[in-house]
């Protein structure tokens, strides 16, 4: 199922109900407009998985704090 874009919650209940699994989740730097949205996902949305399959997501963490 096609999850970026989505919050993670909404990503996980798609997922759920393409009748796959949520695999790794992690996190990565992102535009602030993107913080707590799905960014990635392995495999890529519109490939055929079998039933049970594990989708990994990324999740934004919004940019970067810089050092003062």
């Amino acid at each position: 199922p096609k999850v970026i874009g989505k919050s993670l919650a909404k990503a996980k209940t798609a997922i759920k109900k393409a009748h796959c699994k949520v695999g790794k989740i992690s996190h990565k730097a992102s535009t602030a407009k993107k913080k707590g949205k799905v960014i990635g996902q392995t495999p890529k949305a519109g490939k055929k998985l079998k039933n049970g399959a594990k989708v990994n997501v990324t999740v934004g963490t919004g940019p970067k704090k810089k050092k003062k």
